[in-house]
């Protein structure tokens, strides 16, 4: 469908947020490149690469600042509706507009004699939870993109042995190797969020960003085994605000872009911990 743009959310200009940084290894990390190693010398598990270097996809990232986005935000609503708490990607039922509900929206959109897409649009938006309203769901386009990472100078995976158990017997399966990119392994990051037109909304952002930077949250796959723990480092918050006419002129002119710095990145939470009936820090 077409993505939702009677409020201007993305067929105009309003607000556009960057995040920088280097993510850092604390520990190896894999992601899996999800087949079996073709090559008969290769790791029997390789990691996902590109041009013969290892890097983190967008998504695979992205997926994991959702989560912690959701889990938070279910800590402080509990319905996942009508711009509120968090709804569960995982289980069709979970969903915000589960399928059989869209369903009967594109029935009654038939009914209609005008205005259908922009009628189908509006129940979307005003149905969705809050947060598939920024990272997007089956029906509804994110307005966070998340761009690979790739290493900051040169580094190869490292080869490591595996075995395999049988817990029925309690003895060894199989032994295999898997890829793993080395500790110390530096990324960088990117993201861009395009018209988070409110401070609560930058603020669910930051909020999944911050448990990143601080090493709460481990990547990639093998966590059980302690692989996948990282944090933030050298992290810069920019923006441009379009309703500001001369920090727009400045952006398209110059690439001139205001720095949010702490305390205005504390006023973002302040507003999303308002809006759920608290305040940040009490």
């Amino acid at each position: 469908m077409r993505a939702f743009a009677a409020a201007g959310f993305w067929d105009t200009f309003r607000h556009r947020l960057v995040v920088t940084g280097e993510l850092v290894c604390d520990t190896a990390l894999r992601v899996g490149a999800g087949t079996e190693a073709l090559l008969p010398s290769a790791s029997d598990l390789p990691v996902v690469t590109t041009g013969g270097r290892p890097y983190i996809p967008g998504s695979s990232l992205r997926g994991v600042v959702r989560s912690q986005v959701e889990r938070l935000v279910r800590t402080l609503e509990r319905e996942p509706r009508n711009g509120r708490g968090a709804c569960d990607p995982l289980e069709d039922t979970g969903w915000c507009i589960p399928r059989k509900e869209m369903q009967d929206l594109r029935r009654k959109v038939r009914e209609r004699d005008e205005g259908r897409d922009d009628w189908l649009a509006q129940q979307v938006w005003e149905r969705s939870c809050r947060v598939c309203r920024i990272f997007g769901s089956p029906w509804l386009a994110s307005r966070v993109r998340f761009s690979d990472l790739f290493p900051l100078g040169e580094t190869h995976p490292e080869v490591r042995d595996g075995v395999a158990i049988d817990r029925e017997r309690e003895a060894v399966k199989n032994k295999y190797d898997f890829e793993v990119v080395p500790a110390g392994t530096r990324f960088a990051l990117e993201i861009m969020a395009e018209n988070l037109g409110t401070p609560a909304e930058r603020s669910l952002l930051w909020l999944g960003l911050q448990e990143l930077a601080e090493g709460g949250v481990p990547v990639g796959g093998f966590k059980g085994r302690g692989l996948g723990r990282v944090h933030l480092e050298h992290l810069r918050v920019r923006y441009v605000d379009a309703t500001d006419r001369e920090a727009l002129q400045a952006y398209l002119v110059r690439r001139d872009w205001r720095e949010a710095g702490t305390e205005e990145r504390q006023e973002w939470l302040n507003a999303f911990f308002a809006e759920c009936g608290g305040e940040a820090g009490a």
